[in-house]
């Protein structure tokens, strides 16, 4: 265990300790090679991890922005600029499917998908080289089976927008401040984007689509900012026909073993308590592109998967160990102060404010303890939890105590029926579609319809 902890740690340290010279290499290598033929990109962290791939590029979608994973299978796409009521700039994706659109109009049911940690909207898309746009006959969407749950709901009667929290690459802009200038600028957690982004992208939604009601999608962080925005604010849950959270953490109470050994660390213990405040990784194009590259090595490769099993539960069935490039090369930043705030609740074992100390929690929450989560404020009526058995994340337990917490029973209580399912499956399984995908499409059209 040990020496696994010591595998990832020089992974994970490796990109940022070389950023200068790996970024010098590279481009010299780089320079001479000839332009792979690919959709413009339109996020230059992952332009630069293009090039510094070149070389190295085995799997189609590698470094694929999501512009670019949006017109790679046909569709095309715009890109909206939402501002939060504290300043920052968020971007959103609409995938825009000409036959929906011709077929449905504006009547195309509007969904928000919204990711989880060190992910983007990417990861909705690049489950498989599968999810390119299919024709509608006299008006009947076509049947679909894509792996990749943006691509389904695009190819359906569904109008597609995809959220960037703040802090990911496509989302590190501010009225005010600079993200390369400003410490301040990463001074949020999870927590802000409960407080500020869940509402925002509601809104912005709901208003330019028209529609009163949409549907929204989380996956794990995206689920549990929606858990912290409802039980602030409950009316918000007026605006959804329907509330799916996958992979739902909403409890650590019994924390992830892994995570929670490796926090008791007294090293580890202390940096809880050092309020960092800067993005994880640094520099994304570099942490990728190297990661991509050590992890497909055959003498890696296996330290790479067996860490991915231990984060987040053991289910090589359901990986595709081809397109494994594809996942370490579109991680995506976070903010320090969120990896903190993470791992005071497990430490804690519960979900709670930000916690700065008893006298800046004084002067910021009015009490000595960081305030807790009510979640028996949050509606249930048009709330479904879809998770799995082998979660480590989220795990059956977690999840139990979970629904003890809310108000009442959610509207649907899906548990994968497949003994194995981990907390990544439903973005990155090989049967995504059979046992996730099917399930929402279903939702939808029974609940939901526009």
């Amino acid at each position: 265990m040990k020496s696994l902890f010591v595998s990832f740690a020089c992974l994970l340290i490796l990109p940022w300790s070389i950023h200068g010279v790996l970024g010098e290499i590279l481009e010299q290598l780089t320079s001479t090679v000839g332009d792979i033929l690919q959709p413009a990109s339109e996020n230059k962290e992952y332009e630069t991890e293009q090039n510094y791939l070149k070389l190295f590029k085995r799997v189609d979608d590698e470094a694929l922005t999501c512009g670019q994973l949006i017109e790679s299978r046909g569709f095309r796409y715009e890109r909206h600029f939402v501002t939060t009521d504290d300043g920052y700039i968020i971007q959103l994706y609409r995938i825009i499917n000409p036959y929906a659109k011709a077929a449905y109009g504006k009547k195309l049911k509007p969904v928000l998908l919204v990711h989880g940690v060190l992910l983007s909207c990417s990861c909705w898309m690049f489950n498989q080289p599968d999810g390119h746009i299919e024709e509608w006959s006299l008006g009947v969407p076509p049947n679909v089976t894509s792996s990749s749950l943006a691509f389904v709901l695009a190819n359906l009667e569904f109008d597609v927008w995809l959220g960037n929290n703040r802090g990911t690459s496509y989302s590190t802009n501010h009225t005010t401040l600079n993200p390369s200038k400003d410490r301040e600028f990463w001074d949020f957690s999870f927590a802000d984007m409960g407080t500020y982004d869940f509402p925002a992208m509601i809104n912005y939604v709901t208003n330019t689509t028209g529609f009163e009601k949409i549907v929204y999608i989380g996956m794990s962080q995206g689920n549990l900012q929606m858990f912290l925005s409802l039980s602030d604010d409950p009316s918000l849950a007026d605006k959804l026909d329907l509330n799916i959270a996958i992979a739902p953490v909403g409890s650590y109470e019994v924390p992830p073993i892994l995570l929670y050994h490796a926090l008791q660390n007294p090293v580890i213990e202390e940096l809880t308590r050092v309020h960092l405040l800067g993005p994880f990784p640094h520099f994304v194009a570099e942490f990728d592109a190297t990661l991509s590259v050590l992890c497909s090595n055959p003498a890696l490769k296996k330290i790479c998967t067996t860490i991915y099993f231990l984060i987040f539960g053991y289910d090589p069935k359901m990986l595709n160990g081809k397109r494994f490039p594809v996942i370490t090369s579109l991680i995506d930043s976070i903010p320090e102060k969120s990896i903190t705030h993470f791992a005071q609740v497990i430490l804690a074992k519960e979900f709670r404010k930000f916690d700065y100390g008893s006298k800046k929690n004084l002067a910021t929450y009015g009490t000595e303890k960081a305030p807790g989560y009510n979640f028996s404020r949050i509606p249930t009526h048009n709330l479904v939890l879809i998770s799995g058995l082998n979660d480590n994340l989220a795990s059956p337990a977690n999840v139990a105590i979970l629904k003890k917490r809310l108000s009442g029973p959610p509207l649907v209580d899906y548990v994968v029926p497949y003994p194995d399912w981990n907390h990544v499956d439903p973005i990155f399984g090989l049967e995504a579609y059979k046992y996730c995908h099917s399930v929402i499409v279903d939702l939808l059209r029974k609940y939901a319809k526009a």
